[in-house]
Formats: structure tokens, sequence, C-alpha cells
């Protein structure tokens, strides 16, 4: 019933765009097999450089729907930002270690979700543009 209340404010022009979250490739499957008229335009998971889900990340790419990353830093637990590997390629690019975490999932084409209330935090997530990284 709530994907219908979705689709029918698309269908209106309320909203340029509907998506779900943390919808594995079966639930989008189901959505779709149950009369879905819109498919999901995205679907926001938890990824990172560490955590990937790639059945789901393959059905999304597979059916045009986008990956919209939230914890894309992780979740503090992993240590993510102090990992050898991503602070040799920070300081090769003269970046820190969330800039390079962030433009690697850019680079694979999802839309990441960085959270932040520090400006100077904000003003370096957007820097991620200014870059690309190397194979």
């Amino acid at each position: 019933a709530g994907w219908r209340v979705l689709e029918s404010m698309y269908e209106k022009g309320w909203t340029r765009a509907i998506g779900v979250s943390n919808f594995s490739e079966i639930h989008l499957a189901r959505l779709m097999e149950d009369g879905a008229k819109v498919k999901p335009m995205v679907n926001q998971i938890e990824t990172s450089v560490y955590n990937q889900f790639d059945k789901i990340i393959q059905y999304c790419e597979e059916n045009d729907i986008i990956i919209e990353a939230y914890s894309p830093l992780g979740n503090g637990a992993t240590n993510m930002l102090e990992d050898p590997v991503i602070l040799s390629i920070a300081e090769k690019h003269d970046k820190n270690a969330g800039q390079i975490a962030l433009r690697y999932l850019v680079q694979l084409g999802y839309v990441v979700l960085p959270r932040s209330s520090s400006p100077e935090r904000l003003r370096t997530n957007l820097e991620i543009f200014r870059f690309q990284l190397d194979e």
C-alpha cells in the first residue's frame, strides 16, 4: 500500500523520483511482481569501501536503479579512515581518507550520503568531485 502512495505522488508530478531503502534483490523483484507500475529509481543501502552487497548492487545496475550509499565512511567500528591502504592513496592524491572513500564510491557510480555537522568536513566532502582515483 505504501508503494502505491509513492507511485501516485510520482504520477501526479509531486515528486521527481521515488525509491526504497534497504531492499534486497528479492524485495525489489517482489515489488515489481506484485504489480508496481513505477520501478524504484533509487535503493538506499549501507555501502562503504568495506561493505558492499554484490547481489543487490548487481540487481540494481541491471535494472537501472541508482544505489545511494548511506554510512559511506563506515560505522566507526571498522576504523576505515585509519586503514593504511586508504591513507597511502590519500597521501598520493593529497586528500584525506574520507575523501578517498567517498570518491571511490562515486567512481563506482553510487550516490553518497555522508553526514557531518562540521562546515569544514562538508566543504572537503564536496571536493571529491575535483579529482579522480586511478586504477
